[in-house]
């Protein structure tokens, strides 16, 4: 039996290799506050949209809009945050998605790797929709972040060895909604799935090792500039926005 220095025994564990998860995120990070953070400012915004109808007038995002891309490239992100006032279920189904899969796929990513497939999604729907909707068409919603974070989830519970069989008949049955009922953009749901899908790919197939987080890090980006490079081509010309 012999004795152990407090104070070796606390650097050995500071230097022991923190436990990680499949997709390289800490063990036991804690709360998904991404995730609840996002619910509550939604909420936020919902309110101040009853007070005030000029909150979603300036946060709603439409391909006429984007002619004023230099000064106002939020819109393509502030328009997952606002939703159809009056339609509490809009807010609420989005919501309740947002928080099933995101308190499960947080902790498994990490912070910054969960907040890249948020910013992400939602800027591959508004992409989706400024190459595939009507000029003067606003959309707004935090259906392309969901639909990112659905697609997302298949792809990683995939390479996990997971069943992923009840969300493919989940993703088959919201798409087809989308595209059935009226005034749903399917276009941002489109977008926000493929663009989700993309950067699951990229989370769960980089190279494995110590610098797999730069590999990530590095791919994320890249699905960011692509995203950024169909912007700018999608961009309504100026004979567009006359014709409008």
């Amino acid at each position: 039996m012999g004795f152990h220095c407090v104070d070796c025994v606390h650097q050995a564990a500071r230097q022991r290799p923190a436990p990680r998860t499949r997709f390289g995120a800490t063990s036991g990070s804690g709360r998904p506050l991404l995730t609840y953070g996002l619910i509550a400012l939604c909420a936020v915004m919902y309110v101040l949209q009853l007070i005030s109808g000029t909150v979603t007038d300036a946060m709603a995002f439409a391909p006429v809009a984007f002619s004023e891309v230099w000064f106002e490239p939020w819109r393509m992100l502030s328009s997952s945050l606002v939703h159809s006032p009056g339609n509490i279920m809009h807010l609420a189904f989005n919501m309740l998605a947002l928080w099933f899969i995101g308190r499960v796929l947080e902790p498994a990513l990490g912070w910054w790797r969960y907040g890249a497939l948020l910013l992400l999604s939602s800027i591959g729907g508004s992409t989706a929709v400024l190459w595939l909707s009507a000029l003067q068409t606003p959309t707004l919603g935090a259906s392309g972040i969901v639909f990112g974070l659905f697609g997302a989830l298949f792809v990683l519970m995939r390479s996990a060895g997971g069943q992923v069989g009840g969300i493919a008949v989940l993703l088959a049955v919201n798409l087809v909604f989308s595209f059935a009922v009226p005034n749903i953009s399917w276009q941002g749901h489109l977008g926000g799935l493929v663009t989700g899908v993309l950067c699951a790919l990229v989370i769960a197939y980089a190279p494995k090792g110590r610098r797999r987080g730069m590999y990530q890090a590095l791919g994320l980006l890249g699905v960011g500039m692509l995203l950024g490079v169909l912007a700018w081509l999608g961009m309504p010309s100026y004979a567009d926005l006359v014709g409008a």
